[in-house]
């Protein structure tokens, strides 16, 4: 190792090199030379490059050339580009040190690429040019600071990636900041408390385990601030809260930082095998685009948005398939749009009454059991919560099927009782929000003598009141006997029975006779009868055939 610092962490930073002495300068030229073998390797030894606090003039240009030594430039100062495009390289270590720009498309390194605490200043709107890299070690950028876009497109790398506490920049309003599309990472990509500000793009990216963007503070800029379809992660996704470590957290170090994102963060597709973990995340939704995008969204766990999650924008999850259950307890948006259309929670929901949005979109979602259970006076006025097709703004759109799923539930724990309430409130919805006004009669009669059949009950409570009122007004009126022949006594109440009865015939009608108000009142009991009897039809045929 040659060690040009002078162990004054002021003096030996990078950002000062122009103040450093000629006798801490390197020609670039000369470095490359080096690692292409201008000086053989001592038989015996591992050949490496080592160089710390140096000032390299010009380019360190070795594209399309084969480095078997390893290569360890720390803490310098790089005037000119680094070019190692399509070379093959041992282990790189950069760390430290601040660049112009770094070019490695389509390169191979086969141990480990180490950028720690590096700068790159960028040129042309991009800071590393990486595409189509293959590394077998691991991808280090921790603290980095670029400025320009990090290009990984098509990038397969062995071992983990780490981008935790960088600030990635694009070159301007409405850029990328890092690009990676295609990318393969065979470990984990470790992105906790990144900061950005352009547009993060990992669209196609395959994952081998986690993907932690724990305190990520992510700024689209104008554009997307995640924009991640089809990606597919094989164990945890986390955009979550970062909780602070107590032993820093005492001395300012450390704090608590929620992930954050201005723009909307884009899953749609996306396969995470471990569960979405959303806790206490802050979205921030630009103009016409929603906070949330993950139409079609396939997630092999549980999807958590609790614990303050917050959002005014939409939450889109339609087409979206959860096999664990969907959190939304500690949901604090209560201005958002949840979107659910033609969901799946396999799981069940875990969730608080309050939790939920004002305007919701259920039609379609299908869910497993509710973690804790509800009455349904209390589940049944979310389902007045379906925003209006036409006008988004305005609750109260009639979908059966919501009301349907959640009856389903109450009858999968073997509550009837609650499920025909569910559905007695669908009946309703239905009337008030679809039906004109005229075509509202019959079904506020049916509701009331029946409830549609859901309260089959509530008839015989009619009929059994109108036949202790009606016996009770004939008893004190007196009728006319027409029957000479027939000396039986007058009965009131087979007399009521025999008009409020349909089909069962007592014969006290044929006898006995009303004329005036009494003879009206045996024709509205006679039509009262018949209503009783249909609507105790209606409710038997639909008792025994509801779902």
């Amino acid at each position: 190792m040659v060690d040009l610092r002078t162990g004054d962490p002021e003096l030996d930073d990078p950002a000062g090199a122009d103040a450093w002495p000629a006798g801490r300068s390197v020609r670039g030229e000369v470095l490359a030379a080096l690692l292409l073998g201008a000086c053989p390797a001592v038989p015996g030894a591992v050949a490496a490059l080592r160089l710390a606090g140096a000032r390299i003039t010009g380019e360190l240009r070795f594209d399309h050339g084969t480095v078997s030594s390893l290569l360890f430039l720390r803490d310098c100062c790089f005037e000119g580009a680094i070019v190692l495009d399509g070379a093959v390289a041992e282990s790189i270590d950069l760390s430290g040190s601040r660049l112009v720009t770094l070019s490695a498309y389509g390169a191979r390194v086969h141990g480990t690429f180490d950028l720690r605490d590096t700068v790159v200043g960028g040129a042309d709107g991009v800071a590393v040019h990486a595409d189509g890299i293959r590394i077998d070690g691991g991808l280090l950028v921790n603290r980095c600071v670029t400025n320009g876009s990090f290009d990984l497109i098509h990038a397969e790398i062995a071992g983990q990636v780490a981008f935790v506490d960088a600030q990635l920049r694009s070159a301007g309003p409405g850029g990328v900041c890092l690009n990676a599309g295609g990318m393969r990472v065979g470990r984990s990509l470790l992105a906790q408390r990144l900061r950005t500000r352009g547009e993060l793009r990992l669209p196609g990216a395959q994952i081998g385990s986690s993907l932690l963007l724990t305190g990520a503070q992510l700024d689209g800029d104008g554009a997307d601030a995640l924009y991640a379809p089809w990606l597919s992660v094989a164990s945890e996704t986390a955009l979550r809260l970062h909780v602070a470590d107590p032993a820093r957290s005492e001395h300012g170090e450390d704090v608590d930082r929620p992930f954050s994102a201005r723009g909307t963060v884009q899953l749609i597709s996306a396969r995470l095998r471990g569960g979405l973990d959303c806790s206490g995340a802050q979205l921030t939704a630009t103009a016409g685009r929603p906070a949330l995008e993950a139409d079609r969204m396939v997630v092999e766990g549980s999807l958590l948005l609790t614990a303050g999650f917050h959002t005014e924008g939409e939450i889109r999850l339609t087409a979206a398939t959860v096999s664990g259950h969907l959190d939304i307890r500690g949901l604090d948006s209560p201005k958002a749009v949840l979107m659910l259309q033609a969901a799946s929670a396999a799981g069940g929901i875990h969730d608080r009454i309050d939790c939920w949005p004002e305007q919701l979109r259920l039609d379609g979602f299908t869910y497993g059991p509710f973690i804790e259970y509800r009455d349904a006076k209390e589940r049944i006025p979310l389902l007045r919560r379906q925003a209006r097709t036409a006008d988004p703004g305005r609750l109260g759109a009639f979908r059966a099927q919501p009301y349907e799923q959640l009856a389903s539930y109450y009858r999968s724990i073997g509550n009837d009782g609650e499920a025909r309430t569910v559905m007695l409130a669908r009946q309703r919805a239905l009337r008030a929000v679809l039906l004109p006004r005229w075509r509202r009669v019959p079904g506020a009669a049916l509701d009331l003598l029946v409830g549609y059949g859901y309260r089959p009950l509530r008839a015989i409570g009619w009929a059994v009141a109108l036949l202790v009122a009606s016996s009770a007004y004939f008893s004190q009126v007196r009728p006319v006997d027409v029957s000479r022949e027939d000396t039986s006594v007058f009965n009131p109440v087979l007399y009521a029975a025999d008009h409020l009865v349909p089909v069962i015939h007592f014969g006290e009608s044929d006898v006995w006779q009303y004329h005036g108000v009494a003879a009206v009142v045996t024709v509205v009991l006679t039509v009262l009868g018949w209503t009783l009897g249909i609507a105790i039809a209606a409710a038997a045929t639909r008792t025994l055939t509801r779902n």
